[in-house]
């Protein structure tokens, strides 16, 4: 039991860091095919602009919402009582809250796969893996600290 919660702390950042390195490999993917000019051009691009963009715009809001409720290490004794999850429930709720911030990604891949240039691609992405790096790893930092806090009492 003693070596379980490095190795929960090590299985989250590993989890993290695979959600942002694969909007990452989506960019690599999307630059190479916009460099190599072989692309499709679908007549429905326009038609799917804005509610394309909506679901990129609902599926980060949802990550947020959910990193909030699911993440957050509530109160300032967070440490010393039982308002936290156990680690196997944190990674699961962390695997949401990356899932809802990916699809923003994987919506601006569906864009560019149907005619949208790169930039837009990015449009995204960007906010995809700011939400990743900016919202959920913090959040995940700060229950981490309070859980190893909690074990060492």
């Amino acid at each position: 039991m003693e070596g379980e919660a490095p190795a929960n702390r090590l299985t989250w950042a590993t989890i993290v860091f695979a959600f942002v390195g694969s909007v990452v490999m989506y960019g690599v993917l999307a630059y190479m095919l916009q460099q190599s000019g072989d692309r499709p051009s679908a007549s429905g691009l326009e038609a799917m602009r804005l509610p394309t963009t909506l679901l990129g715009i609902a599926s980060l809001v949802a990550s947020v919402v959910w990193a909030q409720w699911r993440l957050a290490v509530r109160g300032e004794y967070a440490s010393v009582t039982t308002d936290i999850p156990n680690p196997r429930q944190f990674i699961v709720h962390t695997l949401i809250a990356l899932s809802f911030a990916e699809a923003c990604a994987v919506f601006g891949l569906l864009l560019f796969f149907v005619g949208a240039s790169f930039t837009d691609f990015l449009m995204f992405a960007v906010p995809s893996v700011a939400v990743m790096l900016f919202f959920v790893l913090p959040k995940g930092s700060a229950y981490w600290t309070a859980w190893e806090s909690r074990r060492e009492e």
